[in-house]
């Protein structure tokens, strides 16, 4: 998956990634290499940082159903607010 140093350092500013920094070089786990490509995916859906940090502060609860109807209830919202920016678009 292509992407850019700026990139991965503002995942890593917004606390998205968390690898250890080994002589001052990152060191990416395959968590850290599989929470990117979620990241990527759920930025090319449109979702917003503030709600993938909500999503991932969830996993917490992970396979619960407080989990679930968290991220369906974020979701939701902001599949609402692209409905409407599409309607604004549109008129």
């Amino acid at each position: 998956m292509e992407t850019t140093k700026e990139t991965v350092r503002y995942y890593i500013d917004e606390q998205l990634l968390t690898p250890e920094k080994v002589q001052g070089k990152y060191k990416f786990t395959k968590v850290e290499k599989s929470d990117f490509k979620s990241i990527r995916e759920l930025r090319n859906m449109g979702l917003s940082i503030k709600i993938i940090k909500q999503i991932k502060e969830n996993k917490e609860y992970c396979g619960t159903k407080k989990q679930w109807k968290s991220n369906l209830d974020m979701i939701d919202t902001e599949l609402s607010k692209v409905d409407l920016e599409l309607k604004k678009l549109n008129e």
